[in-house]
């Protein structure tokens, strides 16, 4: 059945890339990151047209029937299937792309180890995820047999933005416990893990698009001590871009999408990062601290503000030095008291986001460092806070990544 489906191809697709086309042609209407990066293979080799495939140092010949796409399925943290028709003598037949179990059919997953096929296919996905790469399978069913087979596999090297590693280290910096949560293997995922400084023990793989919103559920019940030695609730934050992200995006307590991701990332994310870089994850973890200092400051200046002219507006002076505030000079103290707050919150307008250096360390820019160390300081005399971060900072934040 292999060779006749092998005989059946276009005439400008080779035995060894029959493997890729499937796929290609299997990932034609998917969204997902991994599956442009298939097709985008694909096109360098026959053109823009999947179906219509045309090599360049081999005549293509007349296709009597044309091909097409039919029954399009997108299984999220599994893979896809499509049902390539008009193809040969076989008229049509169903290819999968994705994971082992879900090409194989669930049933048949565990009785597939002695083929020749499937032991090489497995033999080269291992070795594949042990060097950080995505290794992912390819079968077909077609009407002279009844089940899925595995015909080839395809490594998708996933390289690792320039900015991760510093990405990762800075948000360390800030007191956020990073988390690596995704449905590729453990090998890859470990592999990943140990180039962008992210610990063993923070890495969950193989994990399906349910698990990460579970993930996200459990780390939310968590309870840590905080600056001051006191149980605090923990935030977690998500970033993500794909389909498969979309659930653990809506659930977390601060979802950030990826502006390249997919529309229903997209949608489901609280933040997006139109310039699709990470160093951008933390910019926004610090923009945001700035924003909440900047709401303690107006807090605070407007508290003492007010108990310190109050009580002359209101003549606490006569008694002592006969005299009073005039009526006009205490209603523009009150007036001056909004327009100071509003003024205090337009300044934001001047923030500079912070340099990352290589090494995660981050350089503040403009007055924003004087303004937080300031703010620490009063904030903490007034409540009595120990420590140096005031109550934005003792609630702990983890940040669980899905993209680096």
């Amino acid at each position: 059945w292999l060779k006749q489906l092998l005989h059946d191809l276009p005439a400008a697709v080779r035995q060894s890339d029959a493997a890729l086309w499937f796929a290609c042609c299997a990932e034609l209407r998917s969204e997902h990151p991994l599956g442009r990066a298939i097709i985008n293979a694909g096109r360098e080799i026959w053109g823009h047209d999947i179906l219509k495939p045309i090599s360049k140092d081999r005549a293509a010949a007349n296709q009597t029937d044309e091909l097409t796409i039919s029954e399009f399925q997108v299984v999220p943290g599994r893979g896809v299937e499509c049902t390539i028709n008009n193809i040969g003598h076989n008229t049509s037949c169903q290819v999968r792309v994705g994971s082992r179990s879900w090409v194989t059919d669930d049933v048949e997953a565990n009785t597939l180890s002695s083929g020749d096929i499937t032991s090489q296919s497995d033999d080269d996905v291992r070795s594949l995820r042990t060097g950080g790469q995505i290794g992912v399978y390819v079968s077909i069913k077609t009407t002279t047999i009844n089940t899925f087979q595995i015909i080839g596999v395809i490594g998708i090297v996933d390289p690792l933005k320039q900015e991760a590693r510093s990405t990762i280290a800075a948000l360390k910096n800030l007191g956020v416990d990073v988390w690596m949560c995704t449905g590729d293997h453990e090998l890859t995922a470990n592999a990943v893990a140990r180039k962008i400084g992210i610990v063993e023990e923070n890495v969950c793989s193989s994990v399906s698009p349910e698990g990460k919103a579970d993930l996200i559920r459990r780390l939310q019940k968590r309870r840590v001590k905080g600056t001051n030695g006191r149980l605090v609730e923990n935030r977690v934050a998500f970033v993500g871009d794909g389909i498969n992200d979309a659930v653990a995006l809506a659930r977390s307590d601060v979802g950030i999408a990826i502006g390249a991701g997919t529309e229903v990332a997209v949608e489901a994310a609280d933040i997006v990062l139109v310039r699709s870089q990470l160093h951008d994850v933390v910019v926004s973890l610090h923009l945001s601290r700035v924003v909440f200092d900047r709401i303690r400051l107006n807090f605070v200046w407007a508290m003492a503000y007010n108990l310190f002219a109050i009580p002359f507006a209101a003549g606490f002076l006569y008694p002592f030095t006969d005299w009073t505030l005039p009526p006009a000079f205490a209603g523009l103290m009150m007036a001056f008291s909004s327009v100071s707050v509003v003024m205090s919150s337009l300044l934001l307008r001047t923030y500079v986001k912070p340099t990352i250096d290589d090494d995660g360390g981050m350089e503040e820019r403009g007055c924003t460092r004087c303004t937080s160390c300031l703010i620490d300081r009063c904030y903490s005399c007034l409540f009595n806070l120990r420590g140096e971060s005031g109550a934005y900072h003792d609630e702990s934040l983890e940040m669980i990544s899905a993209i680096v």
